[in-house]
Protein backbone atom coordinates (compact mmCIF):
# COMPACT_ATOMS: atom_id res chain seq x y z
CA UNK A 1 0.00 0.00 0.00
CA UNK A 2 2.92 2.35 0.68
CA UNK A 3 3.90 1.95 -2.95
CA UNK A 4 0.41 3.07 -3.89
CA UNK A 5 0.86 6.25 -1.86
CA UNK A 6 4.18 6.99 -3.51
CA UNK A 7 2.80 6.18 -6.96
CA UNK A 8 -0.21 8.37 -6.20
CA UNK A 9 2.06 11.29 -5.42
CA UNK A 10 4.07 10.66 -8.57
CA UNK A 11 0.86 10.58 -10.63
CA UNK A 12 -0.36 13.80 -9.03
CA UNK A 13 2.96 15.50 -9.74
CA UNK A 14 2.83 14.48 -13.40
CA UNK A 15 -0.73 15.74 -13.68
CA UNK A 16 0.17 19.03 -12.04
CA UNK A 17 3.24 19.52 -14.24
CA UNK A 18 1.17 18.80 -17.35
CA UNK A 19 -1.47 21.27 -16.22
CA UNK A 20 1.13 23.93 -15.38
CA UNK A 21 2.73 23.48 -18.81
CA UNK A 22 -0.61 23.92 -20.55
CA UNK A 23 -1.35 26.95 -18.39
CA UNK A 24 1.88 28.63 -19.52
CA UNK A 25 1.00 28.36 -23.20
CA UNK A 26 -2.81 28.20 -23.25
CA UNK A 27 -5.42 30.83 -23.87
CA UNK A 28 -9.17 30.96 -23.42
CA UNK A 29 -9.50 29.03 -26.68
CA UNK A 30 -7.98 26.08 -24.83
CA UNK A 31 -10.71 25.95 -22.16
CA UNK A 32 -11.95 22.49 -23.26
CA UNK A 33 -8.43 21.12 -22.70
CA UNK A 34 -8.13 22.98 -19.39
CA UNK A 35 -11.49 21.60 -18.25
CA UNK A 36 -10.49 18.02 -19.11
CA UNK A 37 -7.18 18.35 -17.28
CA UNK A 38 -8.90 19.93 -14.28
CA UNK A 39 -11.45 17.10 -14.07
CA UNK A 40 -8.77 14.43 -14.55
CA UNK A 41 -6.71 15.95 -11.73
CA UNK A 42 -9.73 16.09 -9.43
CA UNK A 43 -10.43 12.40 -10.01
CA UNK A 44 -6.81 11.45 -9.49
CA UNK A 45 -6.66 13.49 -6.28
CA UNK A 46 -9.88 11.95 -5.00
CA UNK A 47 -8.66 8.40 -5.71
CA UNK A 48 -5.38 9.10 -3.97
CA UNK A 49 -7.11 10.57 -0.94
CA UNK A 50 -9.25 7.44 -0.66
CA UNK A 51 -6.13 5.27 -0.53
CA UNK A 52 -4.46 7.60 1.92
CA UNK A 53 -7.50 7.67 4.18
CA UNK A 54 -7.61 3.87 4.28
CA UNK A 55 -4.03 3.79 5.53
CA UNK A 56 -4.66 6.50 8.10
CA UNK A 57 -7.72 4.69 9.42
CA UNK A 58 -5.67 1.49 9.70
CA UNK A 59 -2.97 3.37 11.60
CA UNK A 60 -5.56 4.83 13.98
CA UNK A 61 -6.94 1.36 14.78
CA UNK A 62 -3.63 0.34 16.29
CA UNK A 63 -1.60 1.69 19.15
CA UNK A 64 0.19 4.93 18.33
CA UNK A 65 3.21 6.56 19.84
CA UNK A 66 2.70 10.21 20.85
CA UNK A 67 4.87 11.20 17.88
CA UNK A 68 2.78 9.13 15.45
CA UNK A 69 -0.43 10.53 16.89
CA UNK A 70 0.89 14.07 16.44
CA UNK A 71 1.80 13.32 12.82
CA UNK A 72 -1.67 11.96 12.09
CA UNK A 73 -3.31 14.96 13.74
CA UNK A 74 -1.14 17.38 11.78
CA UNK A 75 -1.95 15.52 8.61
CA UNK A 76 -5.69 15.65 9.30
CA UNK A 77 -5.61 19.40 9.95
CA UNK A 78 -3.54 20.06 6.85
CA UNK A 79 -5.79 17.96 4.63
CA UNK A 80 -8.89 19.81 5.84
CA UNK A 81 -7.17 23.11 5.08
CA UNK A 82 -6.10 21.83 1.66
CA UNK A 83 -9.62 20.67 0.81
CA UNK A 84 -11.07 24.01 1.88
CA UNK A 85 -8.52 25.91 -0.18
CA UNK A 86 -9.15 23.70 -3.22
CA UNK A 87 -12.93 23.96 -2.78
CA UNK A 88 -12.71 27.76 -2.59
CA UNK A 89 -10.52 27.75 -5.69
CA UNK A 90 -13.01 25.67 -7.70
CA UNK A 91 -15.97 27.77 -6.54
CA UNK A 92 -14.26 31.05 -7.39
CA UNK A 93 -12.64 30.07 -10.66
CA UNK A 94 -15.69 29.32 -12.75
CA UNK A 95 -15.27 29.29 -16.53
CA UNK A 96 -16.71 32.82 -16.63
CA UNK A 97 -14.23 34.07 -14.01
CA UNK A 98 -11.36 32.36 -15.78
CA UNK A 99 -12.42 34.15 -18.96
CA UNK A 100 -12.32 37.51 -17.17
CA UNK A 101 -8.93 36.94 -15.54
CA UNK A 102 -6.80 34.34 -17.30
CA UNK A 103 -3.49 35.54 -15.75
CA UNK A 104 -5.07 35.52 -12.28
CA UNK A 105 -6.36 32.00 -12.80
CA UNK A 106 -2.96 30.79 -13.95
CA UNK A 107 -1.31 32.36 -10.90
CA UNK A 108 -3.95 30.87 -8.58
CA UNK A 109 -3.48 27.39 -10.06
CA UNK A 110 0.29 27.56 -9.70
CA UNK A 111 0.00 28.79 -6.09
CA UNK A 112 -2.41 25.97 -5.27
CA UNK A 113 -0.02 23.50 -6.86
CA UNK A 114 2.87 24.84 -4.79
CA UNK A 115 0.87 24.12 -1.64
CA UNK A 116 0.13 20.58 -2.76
CA UNK A 117 3.76 19.94 -3.67
CA UNK A 118 4.75 21.03 -0.15
CA UNK A 119 2.06 18.83 1.40
CA UNK A 120 3.21 15.77 -0.55
CA UNK A 121 6.81 16.37 0.50
CA UNK A 122 5.70 16.58 4.15
CA UNK A 123 3.69 13.37 3.81
CA UNK A 124 6.61 11.55 2.24
CA UNK A 125 8.87 12.67 5.08
CA UNK A 126 6.47 12.05 7.97
CA UNK A 127 3.39 10.03 7.03
CA UNK A 128 4.82 7.48 4.61
CA UNK A 129 7.45 6.20 7.08
CA UNK A 130 4.64 5.62 9.62
CA UNK A 131 2.76 3.66 6.99
CA UNK A 132 5.78 1.52 6.16
CA UNK A 133 6.48 0.79 9.82
CA UNK A 134 2.86 -0.15 10.44
CA UNK A 135 2.53 -2.33 7.36
CA UNK A 136 5.77 -4.22 7.97
CA UNK A 137 4.86 -4.74 11.65
CA UNK A 138 1.50 -6.36 10.82
CA UNK A 139 1.44 -9.93 9.56
CA UNK A 140 -2.16 -9.49 8.35
CA UNK A 141 -2.12 -6.71 5.75
CA UNK A 142 -5.62 -7.41 4.44
CA UNK A 143 -6.92 -4.23 6.06
CA UNK A 144 -5.13 -2.23 3.35
CA UNK A 145 -6.68 -3.90 0.34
Amino acid sequence: MYGNLTQGHDDLRVSMRDFAHVMQTASMADMPVIARLRIAFSRLFSDHMGQENAIIEALRRGPLTPQADAILREHSRAIVALFLRYSDHIKYWTPAQIGRDWPGYRDAVLALQDGLYERMEWEEEHLHPLSIAHITARPDRSSYA
